[in-house]
């Protein structure tokens, strides 16, 4: 019977290896799992029952091939996952046995595609948290870094379940800034189609009407119907110039010297300033408590703060913390030195630093900011909302005096 060299974790967190005899890797794993031991790594100590290693092309087309059939994994479904893992490990379900459950419950199809993958690499005697890494557009960095830890420590049920809090929250603070927005965009968006069918389809026929009289029209009206015959004759040319430009405006966004100049103005804009600010702060908290809670050393957490960081700012000013704390800074005084989070956050954190309660530091900054987040939200909305009615009144009072004015001109030359 084969032998296999095990490197295991008990439930203290101590590390034992050993060798056993099993039929297959299957089996190995069971056994182990069957005698509260937490599998890192089993290899088989026999070459001949030893599987052939993936090669780099199939793993490169693993990984392109995780993201078909339209399957993007949403948030939502990752955190459903992590819920579900916890539940079945928590519940003495085997690791390989809990996935293949979840595998089949799953209705993304290319989610089901990635867990058998991840299942495959499980059953080879590769870590959760190595297999997740072979899947980042699925599994972000701090998912698998934190399944690492939890792997190390004994605690993957608790950590998984930490991971399905995180996610949560981050979905939470995306709804709250997409609400804030959301409405603006629809008013918006309404009142452009709006007005493009009143001038290609409802002016002209006011013209026309208009044109029979030798009147003089109003001044509204004439800026309208001058603004229609344009678009009318030039409808293609403004379709294709209009497509040119966003194409345009797209292309040059990307350039990072461009990125950069917007998102340092963005961030002089007062309102949208403070709710940037916000947002990044409550993301990049909510990871330090995540990483601290795993035992993942904190500048793993600014390292991946600054990759999933979009705004190139507050990335720049996240790898310098981290170059800060690498040279042997502590985190408050690496964050002081570059002045990225607000005073109050950088406050609290110093006071968990200092009496090493950094985890119930960062959960609190996290309560205080996602309420500060949610009544900016709510404040923003405030501030839009009359200031669109008052857009919708000005375009609405323009249309409305371009059309009747010459009417009420026509009956005063009629009753005359």
């Amino acid at each position: 019977m084969p032998s296999y060299a095990c490197n295991t974790r008990n439930a203290s967190g101590n590390v034992i290896e050993k060798v056993i005899e099993a039929s297959d890797l299957s089996e190995a794993i069971f056994q182990l799992e069957l005698g509260g031991l937490f599998p890192v790594r089993v290899t088989p100590v026999a070459p001949a029952v030893r599987k052939p290693s993936r090669p780099a092309s199939r793993a490169r087309s693993r990984r392109a091939g995780s993201g078909k059939k339209g399957g993007k994994v949403k948030r939502k479904e990752l955190m459903q996952f992590s819920l579900q893992l916890s539940s079945s490990l928590s519940a003495g379900v085997l690791l390989v046995s809990g996935l293949e459950s979840i595998r089949n419950l799953t209705r993304n199809e290319s989610f089901k595609e990635v867990l058998s993958q991840i299942r495959a690499d499980l059953e080879t005697g590769r870590p959760l948290s190595e297999a997740l890494k072979e899947h980042p557009q699925v599994f972000p960095a701090v998912y698998s870094a934190t399944i690492g830890a939890g792997e190390l420590s004994g605690t993957l049920d608790e950590m998984l379940e930490n991971l399905a809090e995180f996610l949560e929250a981050e979905m939470e603070m995306r709804s709250d800034i997409r609400s804030a927005v959301m409405y603006p965009a629809i008013v918006m968006v309404t009142l452009c189609i709006a007005v493009a069918v009143l001038i290609v389809g409802v002016v002209p026929r006011f013209a026309a009407f208009y044109s029979g009289f030798n009147t003089e029209l109003p001044l509204a009206t004439r800026i309208l119907i001058t603004g229609s015959t344009f678009a009318q004759a030039y409808l293609p040319l403004i379709l294709i110039a209009g497509a040119g430009l966003i194409f345009g405006v797209r292309r040059l966004v990307r350039r990072p010297a461009v990125r950069r100049a917007i998102d340092r103005f963005v961030l002089k804009i007062p309102v949208i300033s403070n709710l940037i600010t916000t947002a990044i702060t409550l993301q990049v908290v909510q990871l330090l408590g995540l990483f601290t809670q795993a035992g993942v050393p904190i500048v793993e957490a600014m390292k991946t703060a600054a990759d999933t960081t979009s705004n190139t700012k507050f990335k720049q000013d996240f790898l310098a913390v981290t170059d800060g704390i690498s040279v042997g800074k502590s985190l408050t005084s690496a964050l002081d030195a570059v002045d990225c989070l607000p005073m109050e956050a950088r406050h609290m954190l110093a006071n968990g630093e200092s009496t090493g309660t950094m985890e119930r530091a960062c959960f609190a900054v996290v309560k205080h900011y996602k309420k500060e987040l949610r009544y900016m939200t709510k404040t923003v909305a405030t501030f839009i909302e009359p200031l669109l009615t008052l857009v919708l009144a000005c375009v609405v009072l323009f249309v409305a005096l371009a059309v009747f004015l010459p009417m009420w001109d026509l009956v005063k030359v009629v009753g005359k």
